[in-house]
């Protein structure tokens, strides 16, 4: 998808508070194009995926601080493992 879709294209200076969001996000219209389909063949499973056609999407951000020394991860103890997730939402994965 490349730099087109990058949000933030300036130097981070100290105070700055910025979010990592590495999201997973299934839109049919686009799974179901067959150019797209052909074109991802060697790297998506397909039959794999549409065992989650149910979920639409799911980002697991953080928060992260520029410091004047580097950066301090502020959600770093929010829960992200998958059984931690599900006891916080009283859900269960498939």
């Amino acid at each position: 998808f490349g730099l087109g879709y990058l949000r933030l294209n300036r130097p981070l200076q100290a105070g700055m508070l910025v979010t990592i969001e590495p999201g997973f996000y299934q839109v049919p219209a686009i799974l179901n194009d067959p150019k797209r389909r052909e074109t991802y063949q060697n790297v998506v499973n397909w039959e794999r995926l549409a065992e989650f056609v149910d979920v639409r999407g799911i980002r697991i951000e953080d928060d992260v601080l520029v410091t004047e020394t580097g950066t301090e991860v502020l959600t770093q103890q929010l829960p992200t493992a998958i059984a931690d997730l599900e006891q916080l939402t009283q859900t269960k994965s498939t």
